[in-house]
């Protein structure tokens, strides 16, 4: 729906009607993703409020834009370090400065398959990670955007995506590896549904 020509067709010529399932639809994920920068729920509504806001004031260049969902995601993320640099939290330009992208884990169907503890693990390694490194995680696995997607919102390479998520992979399986060895206890079916989850 988000990037079907009819849509962006309709909501330029001003249908409100398309244009609040638009919010509905990608809302949830973008506030996710702005609390990701801002930690705070409050000012994260303030900026995708502002997103829309102006999406809808300039409606009219709707149907120019190629992928939409990426669009939001990058004019949130650009609202979210305007934000930190006029708050003067974060002495920062780019995303190449900003080093506190927080990871924020969301219920799934994993949920009732692994182990909490083991989830416990999963979530403190992708924690660790460098932000670069967990934003392109959290983009993918959370938010299921495509390389090419992650890439323009990061404002990166595809093949720096793909070593992003390569190392991030490498490091919750080779954590998930010792806890194995430790604790002796994973099924094979528990194994295989983290695996799909991880990939």
């Amino acid at each position: 729906m988000i990037d079907n020509p009819l849509t962006k067709a309709l909501i330029a010529k001003g249908d409100q009607k398309k244009f609040r399932q638009l919010i509905e639809i990608t809302s949830d994920e973008l506030l996710l993703f702005a609390v990701s920068f801002l930690r705070n729920r409050e000012v994260a509504e303030e900026v995708i409020s502002d997103v829309f806001v102006r999406i809808w004031q300039n409606k009219s260049e709707l149907e120019t834009i190629k992928n939409l969902r990426s669009y939001l995601f990058i004019s949130v993320k650009n609202g979210c370090l305007s934000h930190l640099r006029k708050s003067g939290k974060e002495k920062i330009i780019s995303i190449d400065e900003f080093s506190d992208f927080h990871f924020i884990p969301v219920e799934g169907p994993e949920n009732d398959i692994i182990e909490k503890e083991t989830l416990d693990q999963i979530y403190e390694v992708i924690e660790k990670l460098p932000p670069k490194c967990k934003m392109a995680f959290t983009l993918a696995k959370i938010n299921g955007l495509k390389y090419k997607e992650i890439a323009d919102i990061m404002g990166v390479s595809e093949k720096t995506v793909n070593n992003h998520l390569v190392s991030a992979i490498k490091k919750i399986t080779e954590t998930l590896s010792v806890k194995a060895i430790a604790d002796n206890k994973k099924s094979p079916f528990k194994q295989a549904s983290l695996l799909s989850f991880i990939w």
